[in-house]
Parts: structure tokens; C-alpha cells; sequence
């Protein structure tokens, strides 16, 4: 596959961040060439830039991912401040986390959702088969202990996946 849409990446405080200019940059960018791009998907705001210097296990998972782009307006201008010529906006998440999931059902890219209480990641489950027709193949709840993570990763890379949306789970954070 030979990627059309390219984005510049940024350094800051150890992690290289996508600089996207805005959501259909990012659309574009993640289903070049009319497929979506396979990896894990971790949007980066200030809370989790603190993460990854406080917390060794939170560092290595969000290192572990593909795509690391900036969410939180904090990150961005930290972007913006050390690079003056970036052309960069802050992509919401939970908006990109929406068109992702639609165009994922229209296409029937497969996803594997981590993170959340389970209830609550039972309720996202039927909502994005009845609202887009997501192909679900696999999912985790948020609570899962460190020993069980290799075997996590285990059935995300070997569900087929194309796209692995995480939720930053609150057990995280307190870590």
C-alpha cells in the first residue's frame, strides 16, 4: 500500500505525536488509500503526557502504539511552541473515536475495544453494531490485572483487528 496522505510527526517530552490540521486530515491519514491503517489508535493529552513520565507501564503500552496523535489543547500549543511552523489542531478523541466507528462499519474494518467498565463496554458494544454495524472481533474491559496484559495483546493481534480504540481506564490513572 503506498500511503497518499502523510502527517508530520512532533517530538515532545520523549513521544513522537501525529500533528494532524484538523479531523478529515485525520480521516484521511488513517483510511489511505481507501483502507483503514492497522494499529493502536491513543489519543495524547496532558494528563496522559504526566502518565508516561509518573508511570513505567503506562509508558510502555502508550509507546507499544502505532498511532499517538495530540487531543488536549495543552498539547497542541506545547506543539505549536516548540515548533512554529506546525500546522496542527487539536483532534478530539471522542469525536474521532465516532467518525472512526462509522466508517468502520461501512467498511467492516474489524475492531477490538479495550478499556471501560465492563457494563459500560457491553452498552458501547451494542450501540455500535445497532448504530454503524461495527465489526466487533474481539474485546477487554478496562480491568484487567498487569499479568493478564501479554495475553491481552495476544488476542488483539490475533483477532484481526484493524483498529484497537483503548479507553483511558481510571485503574490507570491511579497507578
Amino acid at each position: 500500500m503506498t500511503d497518499k496522505i502523510s502527517a508530520p510527526r512532533y517530538a515532545l517530552r520523549g513521544l513522537q505525536l501525529i500533528g494532524w490540521r484538523d479531523m478529515q486530515h485525520a480521516l484521511d491519514f488513517l483510511f489511505a488509500d481507501g483502507q483503514m491503517k492497522s494499529g493502536t489508535l491513543v489519543a495524547i493529552n496532558a494528563e496522559k503526557m504526566l502518565a508516561v513520565e509518573d508511570n513505567a507501564e503506562v509508558k510502555s503500552l502508550i509507546e507499544a502504539a502505532e498511532f499517538k496523535y495530540a487531543d488536549g489543547i495543552s498539547v497542541v500549543r506545547s506543539i505549536r511552541k516548540k515548533y512554529p511552523d506546525a500546522n496542527v489542531s487539536r483532534v478530539a478523541g471522542a469525536d474521532l473515536w465516532e467518525q472512526l466507528m462509522a466508517r468502520a462499519g461501512a467498511q467492516g474494518t474489524p475492531v477490538f475495544l479495550i478499556g471501560g467498565k465492563p457494563e459500560i463496554l457491553a452498552q458501547t458494544e451494542e450501540k455500535l453494531r445497532r448504530q454503524w454495524n461495527v465489526n466487533i472481533v474481539g474485546s477487554q474491559d478496562g480491568y484487567f490485572k498487569p499479568e493478564d496484559r501479554q495475553a491481552l495483546f495476544e488476542r488483539v493481534r490475533d483477532s484481526g483487528r484493524k483498529l484497537s480504540p483503548w479507553r483511558w481506564a481510571p485503574r490507570a490513572r491511579r497507578s
